[in-house]
């Protein structure tokens, strides 16, 4: 449970989106999970992001990769497309099934488990040559805790000399500037209806967590519906991050402000793409 422009980066992923649609009357969580997924330029996307994770993970004959909070599936069926040997995991059952169908479509074996990030090593026992948790994921974690917990997790998954690949938020940037409002993004159900999603934070225990207030909008029978919720989101920055992943036992840890490996300056960028090797 979503692109070099900083702005595009600021989805939060699908599977949060249960806490915005787990009482929506009219219109199933499915058709409105999955309108959100439309609504992103994936060819676009993944023809930035893919190339940089390529470069991580070199020759990818037999080599495994793991995808923390994989959603539809899209980056785990690029990579198997590429020849890796891929497992995804993400909590929602909704955002798996469509997994697997993109991986059925494109005629591929990506393993798709359905699973907590907090819980990969049950699911998905054994080494990676790279692990990647993209989309904001690491924020929407419970807590620092977990934060720390999961990254010393990645750490013992990863192959020696292997790299782990997160994209995060920066709230340094965004506690500097004030940013609170995300611009709107518009999908369409299966059944041609259109949903509108509205995003804003309220910061209000800065600076370790904010709150995302969102809300669907979408049209049944002539009427607009709306349903809004919250959820807190973890206030992630370099130093902190940088801490957590030294403390796991990486060796190596590079910033950028986005995948063509451009440079990360602090208290300017908002996306934060982290390469972490053990």
């Amino acid at each position: 449970m979503f692109i070099p422009n900083p702005l595009n980066h600021m989805y939060i992923r699908l599977k949060s989106l249960r806490f915005i649609v787990s009482q929506f009357l009219m219109s199933s969580f499915d058709n409105i999970a999955l309108a959100y997924d439309d609504s992103v330029d994936w060819k676009a996307r993944l023809a930035r992001e893919i190339p940089f994770l390529m470069s991580r993970l070199g020759n990818p004959k037999g080599k495994r990769v793991l995808d923390l909070a994989c959603g539809t599936g899209r980056h785990s069926v690029a990579l198997t497309l590429e020849g890796a040997e891929v497992v995804g995991i993400d909590n929602s059952k909704v955002m798996i099934s469509r997994a697997q169908k993109l991986a059925e479509s494109n005629r591929v074996s990506t393993e798709f488990v359905i699973g907590d990030i907090e819980a990969f090593q049950s699911i998905a026992p054994g080494q990676f040559d790279l692990i990647i948790c993209l989309g904001n994921s690491l924020a929407l974690l419970d807590s620092l805790s977990v934060l720390e917990r999961v990254l010393s997790s990645v750490f013992s998954s990863l192959k020696d000399g292997s790299v782990f690949v997160a994209q995060v938020l920066n709230f340094e940037e965004i506690h500097r500037t004030g940013f609170r409002l995300f611009p709107q993004k518009i999908g369409k159900m299966a059944t041609g209806e259109e949903v509108v999603f509205s995003r804003f934070y309220e910061h209000t225990d800065p600076p370790n967590s904010s709150t995302l207030v969102m809300s669907a909008q979408t049209k049944v029978k002539g009427d607009w519906t709306t349903v809004v919720s919250k959820q807190k989101v973890l206030n992630l920055n370099e130093n902190l991050m940088k801490r957590y992943l030294a403390q796991a036992g990486f060796r190596e840890t590079r910033f950028y402000s986005d995948y063509s490996e451009s440079i990360f300056v602090g208290s300017d960028d908002r996306n934060m793409v982290i390469h972490s090797r053990r």
